[in-house]
């Protein structure tokens, strides 16, 4: 393990370089280091990071990716269906290199649709689906985590009819949900029609288990 911290993970996450031009549709907003190194250490204290293979969904840039290799993953498989954003998260990882060495990571150009390698947990922060084109992503990238590992950290908007919905939903795919936080999460002006340079939404963080029979 590289990193001994939280604290220390959130600033060389915050080094990272991010989106060149990101993409309405995609919904690709960076996820912010703070939040990043909350994610990446409640997954490494329930032992789901350290040795493990870990899987990134919509893995954008390489900010949870990175951070997983950083903390000790054995493997780790960032999925990302932008090519330009593959290449920011490229150069992101070469840069880590020049510090901490070969580092385990491989980010896969594809649809996550696409994306067959099981691990033993997910981290990710899906499209959060609240744009007309990207409606319910990210349960589609919820139901494709739930096929691929049996640890699942993910992020979705809040509000408390989804908190209703994504329980139900965990269950019928034989997982249980734990809420366990709510962050404030920056949404930074992209376009010229965007009149705040930055507009906060609250974002849900939950850990899902598959429930053994």
């Amino acid at each position: 393990m590289y990193i001994k911290s939280k604290k220390e993970l959130e600033i060389i996450l915050s080094t990272l370089k991010g989106f060149r031009r990101p993409k309405e549709s995609l919904e690709q907003w960076q996820t912010p280091s703070d939040i990043a190194a909350v994610m990446l250490f409640e997954a490494l204290l329930r032992k789901d990071i350290e040795n493990k293979i870990v899987i990134d969904l919509g893995s954008g840039t390489g900010v949870l990716a990175l951070g997983a290799a950083l903390l000790g993953a054995k493997k780790v498989y960032g999925v990302e269906i932008d090519a330009e954003a593959i290449s920011v998260a490229m150069e992101n990882l070469s840069y880590l290199e020049t510090i901490y060495g070969k580092l385990p990571v491989e980010f896969i150009c594809c649809d996550v649709n696409e994306f067959s390698i099981r691990g033993d947990s997910v981290v990710m922060n899906p499209p959060f689906g609240l744009k007309k084109a990207s409606r319910h992503a990210d349960l589609f990238f919820l139901s494709r985590a739930f096929s691929l590992a049996k640890k699942i950290y993910s992020l979705h908007h809040y509000s408390e009819k989804s908190r209703k919905f994504l329980s139900r939903y965990a269950s019928v795919h034989n997982f249980s949900a734990e809420l366990l936080g709510t962050f404030k999460f920056p949404l930074k002006a992209k376009l010229e029609k965007h009149k705040k340079p930055v507009k906060h939404i609250l974002v849900d963080f939950y850990y899902y288990q598959i429930m053994e029979k």
